[in-house]
């Protein structure tokens, strides 16, 4: 495992983040949640069947065929073979793989065990990366899709998206600092709540710098309905004299046609939802739009290295169409899923708006530390161009 260069926590304090937030034992956590990820991917490499195709350069899509996978096994499989790719394990050249060496025995219950012994709350990410897993075989043979299946999986979702889970914390109160560091007095709209983990965080940022009072209304969306009435449920019990609502919000759809008011919102934010967006663009077009002029953008995301470079924390995801039926790009978004920081902040910029920011430095970091993966990303509206009016 890699030892964060000292130079990485004083970028990070530069920022605001302390050692409650980053630190060896967090950033030793979640390299082993990478590699859990990394000895799940080699293990289904075999339970696949496809060591012995791999002998010879194949594309994903002939593999698909010689072993009767569906089509929509395409994305997870191409996710693992790249994963593969990236440990050294697989040989890439173009759209074609091949093992490059015999794959080692996988050891799946070495980083697990290793993590949890540090950090308990880890826990509920390996059960999730360990439930998809199982879950690849029969997606790929068609017996069911990743939504029926890890969906059906209720308990495992409320354990996930929660801010005990040490692993998806730390992009909650990444995003939440960020957020309220920039909010000042009026509303908040906040785009794929969830189960509002990243709500209550930012709830607790702004209780903590004493400015709570200032939130004129917090409108959290969220368009599965389950999830929505659990946040809305906790939430209101927890905190009673905040002026929360709570509605439902396809990203994919405008948002005036939902209820969104323009030029409404002081602070629009998401975390881990606007890299499920179809088009990225519009969506940031339609957060803007939301704005009022001078008004933040906000969006906490984990933020993949290098264009096309695989995430451990991705492997759950690849089962989800959600998540992987999105507008590509070789430029702009080469793969589903997570974008990287430059690939974020040129998003921002062509969607129109200023003071464009990755915080932390993420780029800078990356230099240092090639596995900081976590960030927010800030654009402001134009005042003077949310102030014009069309002519007459």
């Amino acid at each position: 495992m890699t030892t964060p260069d000292p130079r990485v926590y004083a970028i990070l304090a530069e920022a605001g983040f302390g050692d409650d937030v980053f630190n060896p034992r967090q950033h030793r956590t979640c390299e082993l949640v990478e590699r859990h990820a990394l000895e799940l991917a080699i293990d289904l490499v075999g339970r696949l069947e496809l060591v012995d195709l791999l002998a010879e350069p194949r594309t994903v899509e002939a593999l698909l065929h010689a072993r009767r996978f569906v089509p929509p096994f395409h994305a997870p499989l191409r996710w693992l073979l790249d994963r593969l790719a990236l440990a050294g394990l697989v040989a890439r050249d173009g759209d074609r793989y091949r093992v490059a060496a015999p794959l080692p025995a996988p050891d799946l219950d070495g980083a697990r065990r290793e993590c949890v012994e540090a950090d308990p709350s880890y826990a509920s990410a390996f059960a999730l990366l360990d439930e998809a897993a199982a879950l690849y075989p029969r997606v790929a043979r068609g017996e069911t899709s990743g939504e029926r299946a890890l969906f059906q999986r209720v308990g495992l979702w409320v354990a996930y998206f929660d801010n005990a889970n040490g692993y998806y914390a730390l992009n909650n109160r990444v995003a939440a600092r960020v957020a309220a560091a920039r909010l000042g007095p009026g509303a908040v709209l906040e785009v794929g709540a969830g189960l509002g983990s990243a709500t209550e965080a930012l709830l607790e940022e702004l209780g903590r710098r004493g400015t709570l009072g200032g939130l004129t209304a917090y409108r959290a969306t969220e368009p599965v309905a389950f999830f929505r009435r659990r946040a809305e449920r906790t939430l209101a019990s927890r905190h009673p004299g905040v002026p929360l609502a709570f509605s439902p919000l396809d990203l994919q759809e405008p948002w005036g046609a939902q209820g969104i008011e323009p030029g409404s919102a002081a602070l629009v934010w998401g975390v881990n939802v606007f890299h499920l967006a179809r088009d990225p663009e519009a969506t940031l077009r339609e957060a803007r739009a939301a704005l009022v002029p001078g008004g933040w953008l906000i969006v906490g995301e984990g933020l993949r290295p290098a264009p096309g470079e695989p995430v451990g924390a991705e492997l759950p995801f690849q089962l989800l169409e959600s998540f992987v039926a999105v507008k590509t790009d070789p430029l702009t978004r080469p793969t589903p899923g997570f974008l990287t920081a430059e690939q974020w902040h040129a998003a921002f910029v062509r969607a129109g708006f200023t003071d464009v920011e990755i915080v932390p430095d993420a780029v800078r970091l990356r230099a240092l530390y090639p596995g900081f993966l976590t960030a927010a990303v800030c654009g402001r509206r134009p005042i003077e161009a949310a102030a014009q009016r069309p002519s007459r």
